[in-house]
Order: structure tokens, then C-alpha cells, then sequence
């Protein structure tokens, strides 16, 4: 009888309205998007400029000042693998998208922060780049693709058809949301990252992945896509030479005469998140 009232009340908050903060070419934004959808969870959903963010998200995430942002009853939640995570805790017995076995979670987080930590900044640097950088830059995403292409083939994830086994878990939903952009950013820089022939099992992974349902309704128009990758990708660029051209008529000029040029705005307040 004691535990009525607990049930009653996290049944309660389970109930509690759902709102995310996110912007339409968020990668971030779509796994949390994604998740709750495969969790068939409702939610009012708010569109954030990037470039004049509302009050509103800066209240609910004071300390990143980024999207996505998810209020459940009144209280906020930043930072998408923490929410993921945090769905799957409050919502236990819809759709899991950790494994119940500890070592399997665990491996699943690994992954998740291997793919932040990682592999999104290896792609982001081939984005950003050209010439012998953006090679480098290639060299090290392909590195960290045959990695997990070897966990594909002989290691955890053998024989599975998602990294979560017969259905899309945790992982799938971390690197499946940015795994689109892999084409995008091939169709703009005329580089091609992701090879059948050097990652099958990869490649066939992101074909089943991309074709479910909920990743249909999650991920927008390539068309769209596009668009903003060109946009972004010309900014980028130009903030770089903008900042050679500055660090080389300082390296010119007599310490009297440096000009004091404003350094280029971190990446981190472009609107782009990948």
C-alpha cells in the first residue's frame, strides 16, 4: 500500500507535457526528435534561430546556450544523450533504447561518445577544410569509420542488423542522425567519405537506418539540406582565409604597427551543429 502514492506520482510526471527547443538542421536536435517518436511520446515542438536565440532557451540552458533543450512539467533538460537517456528512464517500458544488460549499456554509451567526441568533429574538420587539410581531415574520419566497422564485422555488433540488434537502440539514434549528413557533405565538397567497398556493413547499416519510418518523418529534405550545407560551408570558408589574412599581416607588421583584428567567431555560434 506504501507505494501507491509513488507509483501515483511518477505516473503523474510521466503525464507532464513534453516541450523541445531545437532548430529544423540540428542533428542534435533530430536525435531527440527521433526518440521520442520511436517512443510514440507527444510534444510541442519550438523552433530556435540560431543566429538571435529566444529568452526562453537561454533560461532553460544558461550554461551551454545551445539547442535542443527538453522541459518535462516545467523542468528543462539540455544535451541530446542526456536526454535520450533520460527518456529511457522515465519511460522505461516504451520502445527501450539501451539494452538491458549493464555491459551493453555501458558499450553503447562508449560508442555514443566515441561518435561525439570523434567522428562528428573528424567530418565537421572535412566541412570546414580544403586542400591538404581537408585531406587529412578525410584520413582521420576514415580511420574512425573502420573502427566501427570492425565492431561491425568482428566485434560487439557482430551479426546485428542495428547497432541496438533486430531495432534501433541508443546508438543508432546518436550516430544514425548524423550519419545523413556523411552524403550531404560528399554532394557539396565533391568528397566522397563513405565507400560501400571499404565499409559494407557500415554503408548497408546507414541504407536500413535511413529507411525507417520515423527517420523519414525526423530528417529533413535532402534538397533543404543542401542548401544550408552550401550556405554554412561559404561561411566557414571564409571566416578561415579572413583569419589567415589577419594572422599574416600581423606576422608583417612591426609589433607598433598589428593591427588588433577581431578574431573569427567560434564555430561553436555558427548555426550549424553536425
Amino acid at each position: 500500500m506504501e507505494k501507491a502514492p509513488e507509483n501515483a506520482s511518477q505516473a503523474a510526471a510521466a503525464a507532464a507535457p513534453l516541450k523541445l527547443f531545437g532548430s529544423w538542421a540540428s542533428s542534435y536536435t533530430h536525435r531527440v526528435q527521433l526518440a521520442l517518436r520511436l517512443k510514440g511520446l507527444e510534444f510541442e515542438y519550438a523552433e530556435e534561430d540560431l543566429g538571435s536565440k529566444s529568452g526562453e532557451l537561454l533560461r532553460h540552458n544558461p550554461v551551454y546556450k545551445k539547442v535542443p533543450v527538453l522541459v518535462h512539467g516545467g523542468r528543462a533538460l539540455p544535451e541530446s544523450v542526456i536526454i535520450l537517456q533520460y527518456l529511457d528512464d522515465a519511460w522505461p517500458e516504451t520502445r527501450p533504447l539501451l539494452p538491458a544488460d549493464a555491459f551493453d549499456r555501458a558499450l553503447a554509451r562508449f560508442w555514443c561518445h566515441f561518435a561525439d567526441d570523434k567522428l562528428g568533429p573528424a567530418v565537421g574538420a572535412v566541412f570546414a577544410s580544403t586542400a591538404e587539410d581537408q585531406e587529412a581531415a578525410v584520413r582521420l574520419v576514415h580511420e574512425n569509420l573502420a573502427l566501427i566497422e570492425a565492431e561491425l564485422r568482428d566485434g560487439a555488433f557482430k551479426g546485428r542488423r542495428f547497432f541496438g540488434g533486430d531495432e534501433v537502440g541508443l546508438l543508432d539514434v546518436v550516430l544514425g542522425c548524423g550519419s545523413y549528413w556523411l552524403a550531404v557533405f560528399e554532394e557539396v565538397t565533391g568528397v566522397r567519405l563513405v565507400d560501400a567497398g571499404a565499409f559494407p556493413l557500415f554503408h548497408a547499416w546507414l541504407r536500413d537506418f535511413e529507411a525507417l519510418d520515423e527517420v523519414r518523418e525526423t530528417i529533413p529534405a535532402v534538397d533543404r539540406l543542401l542548401e544550408y550545407a552550401r550556405g554554412v560551408r561559404h561561411m566557414l570558408l571564409g571566416l578561415a582565409g579572413a583569419g589567415a589574412a589577419a594572422a599574416a599581416a600581423s606576422a608583417a607588421a612591426t609589433p607598433a604597427e598589428a593591427p588588433a583584428a577581431p578574431a573569427p567567431p567560434p564555430a561553436a555560434d555558427i548555426a550549424v551543429d553536425i
